[in-house]
């Protein structure tokens, strides 16, 4: 592990003011459980049911929640108790999915349950294949930047330079999609609390399409439309901004946005069971909702704002890999890590040293969440609609607030 990386992180932090949410910058060792699996409970199947969940978390943070600082020694001592109680916690909101947490050197914790397939009785486990939404982004984002490392791009780039006949394209820079401070309009939407395609394309977007179709329609919806506001005045969230950087990454780099990412991202970090094709084990998608078809995952429309696809094991290799730039350099990820307008990073939310990526694909869900000084990682991915990855992440730090100092 490369210490500048955290020394540089935690200085501009300090400099900033920007308080944390988990422990100090100090020196950690890897995780073990993309070799061997860590101390955890044994994975089962729970079946879903309709239960209401027994634990809720805070919907106010303390004010020093963002001072957040555990108290390791404490966490060694007690670690029996606080396996029991995460999986309790588990198991009573009937949480069907797979999860990970490491806090420092001091606990190791891992749940799987639910089934990626239920026929044929498969259980989720660390392996499992899940579509991760916005973890794309952050994946996209680090391309970029490796890119721009390369000097095959500058984040200073206008759109004029990639798609000329844009009638925005002089007035947005590649920063602004990074940042999402293009105010173009998102080509995904949340209706009654799901995301999906906007309405002008769901009848254009359709499975009997190319994958090459479905993104052709999607880039000419996007560069037609017209800024919500001013490029780099403020925040917007728009999946539109990732899915031209997609695009921008193939002109930069000669090849396709997938073969770029593979080569520079995934093969590297040893990331082998993850990329954007679904392999026919991906955990089957469990949604009990009467409309539930999920268009995000048909080919092209994820792309580069939201087609990843991987597992718990995978992801820890990836979140370790770029700090020990395997990925990008220490100037990149200090810059990724940065918060701009917003609290948003490059594909990331940011409060202070606490990284936060969540999302939702149709029944899949996930969380992952880490500090810039590498002692705590939250994974969590689900293929059940009714288990909430964000919510879990809220409960586990409900309950290891005990711990703090």
């Amino acid at each position: 592990m490369l210490k500048k990386v955290k020394a540089a992180v935690c200085t501009v932090l300090s400099v900033l003011t920007i308080s944390a949410a988990f422990s100090g910058c100090g020196e950690e060792k890897k995780s073990s459980t993309v070799e061997t699996k860590p101390q955890a409970t044994e994975e089962t199947i729970v079946q879903p049911t309709t239960a209401v969940p027994t634990t809720v978390p805070s919907t106010t943070d303390s004010p020093s929640e963002k001072q957040r600082r555990y108290n390791f020694l404490a966490i060694k001592q007690k670690s029996d108790s606080i396996y029991t109680k995460l999986d309790d916690i588990i198991t009573e909101n009937n949480f069907q999915g797979s999860v990970y947490l490491k806090l420092g050197n001091d606990l190791e914790f891992n749940k799987c349950s639910g089934a990626s397939d239920e026929v044929q009785r498969k259980k989720n486990s660390l392996h499992t294949d899940f579509y991760t939404g916005s973890l794309t982004k952050h994946i996209t984002a680090a391309a970029v930047l490796k890119l721009s490392e390369d000097k095959k791009l500058k984040l200073s780039d206008r759109l004029s330079k990639y798609f000329p006949d844009c009638s925005y394209a002089d007035k947005v820079t590649v920063k602004n999609l990074l940042n999402m401070t293009s105010s173009i309009p998102s080509y995904t939407a949340k209706t009654n609390g799901k995301t999906g395609l906007v309405s002008e394309l769901e009848k254009k977007i359709k499975k009997s399409n190319s994958e090459e179709q479905n993104k052709s329609e999607i880039m000419k919806w996007i560069t037609s439309k017209k800024l919500s506001g001013k490029a780099g005045d403020k925040y917007r969230y728009s999946d539109s901004d990732y899915f031209l950087l997609g695009k921008i990454i193939e002109k930069a780099s000669g090849t396709s946005y997938t073969s770029y990412v593979s080569e520079t991202i995934l093969k590297p970090l040893g990331m082998n069971n993850s990329g954007f094709k679904a392999p026919k084990s991906i955990a089957n998608a469990y949604d009990d909702s009467k409309n539930a078809e999920n268009k995000l995952t048909l080919g092209g429309v994820g792309f580069s704002a939201l087609g990843f696809i991987s597992n718990v094991s995978d992801t820890i290799r990836y979140i370790e890999g770029i700090f020990d730039e395997n990925v990008i350099n220490s100037d990149s990820l200090l810059a990724m890590h940065t918060a701009y307008k917003g609290g948003y990073g490059y594909g990331v939310k940011i409060d202070g040293d606490r990284i936060t990526i969540i999302s939702e694909v149709g029944a899949y869900s996930s969380t992952i969440t880490y500090s810039t000084d590498e002692t705590e990682l939250f994974v969590a991915y689900s293929n059940y609609a009714s288990s909430d990855t964000s919510k879990l992440n809220e409960l586990f730090k409900d309950y290891l607030r005990e711990f703090c100092l």
